[in-house]
């Protein structure tokens, strides 16, 4: 008996217990059921905004860049990448607990991941952003 054959063009049915290929145009998984057709495009839409941000990034709007990335974070969590390029951006903009937040999440999830890695090097070199902020003062 031989398996079946993997589609030329395949999405990966994104329910872990599942992982079945299906067509790119199957409107369901093939396997488990699962609708394909949103995940299929919040993936192209995550990597539009993921290029956004870079290029955001690149002409030094990093508040523009912080929003794309934060928009991937939101929707996808587990997405490492988006996450550290967040870090990278928070960084950026001078929040660096947040900076800090992000690249710690990152490295819990992708421990390789360099550029979380750096920027937490890169925060405990400088002593910036423990992990509880100071507080503003309460006014008298």
């Amino acid at each position: 008996m031989t398996a079946p054959a993997t589609p030329a063009v395949a999405v990966v049915c994104p329910i872990p217990r599942c992982r079945a290929h299906n067509d790119a145009s199957a409107e369901s998984c093939g396997r488990c059921g699962t609708p394909l057709r949103a995940y299929v495009r919040l993936g192209a839409h995550t990597a539009r905004l993921f290029n956004d941000g870079l290029a955001a990034a690149r002409d030094g709007d990093f508040a523009a860049a912080r929003d794309r990335f934060a928009a991937i974070v939101h929707w996808c969590p587990h997405d490492a990448e988006a996450r550290s390029a967040l870090g990278l951006a928070c960084y950026e903009l001078g929040d660096t607990a947040e900076a800090r937040r992000q690249w710690e999440q990152t490295v819990a999830r992708r421990p390789q991941d360099s550029t979380a890695r750096a920027g937490l090097a890169l925060l405990d070199t400088t002593g910036a952003a423990t992990a509880d902020p100071p507080r503003p003062a309460a006014p008298e």
